[in-house]
């Protein structure tokens, strides 16, 4: 399979049973249908995306073909102002990412998980203050 962006190939790779493509060239990941959310089960799955010096995020990405089946790449914005950009096939689904995409996901997640506990901190620091306000009226 050609990468759609420096036409090298793409290598099969595994972690922990689950497979993935990776571009010799330039360094970017091909996802089929499924695999991505599959190799996100992986402890260490961001570890699989090492950006490449040659790597370059300036290019039109409206030239962009699958690799699987050649028809245009349809580029998304992964999450509102990430500046992060990913490709997917309108035919197979599949999901190719630049080198260093996958990096830059994972800290998003890191970040996301971070608010969510400090909330539930807040939530339960909440709660304890409502339980002690409210322990002298209960009935014993």
């Amino acid at each position: 399979m050609d990468c759609p962006k420096c036409y090298d190939q793409f290598k099969n790779h595994i972690l922990e049973g689950k497979l993935y493509h990776k571009c010799h060239g330039c360094g970017s990941l091909w996802f089929d249908k499924g695999e991505l959310s599959q190799i996100m089960q992986a402890k260490d799955w961001f570890k699989i995306d090492s950006k490449h010096e040659e790597a370059s995020t300036k290019i039109d990405r409206s030239s962009l073909l699958c690799p699987r089946d050649k028809e245009t790449l349809h580029t998304l914005e992964y999450e509102h102002e990430t500046g992060i950009k990913i490709n997917v096939c309108p035919e197979c689904q599949g999901l190719w990412l630049d080198a260093g995409e996958v990096q830059a996901i994972h800290k998003i997640s890191e970040t996301w998980l971070e608010k969510i506990k400090e909330i539930i901190e807040e939530e339960l620091t909440a709660v304890e203050l409502f339980l002690i306000k409210i322990g002298p009226s209960l009935p014993k």
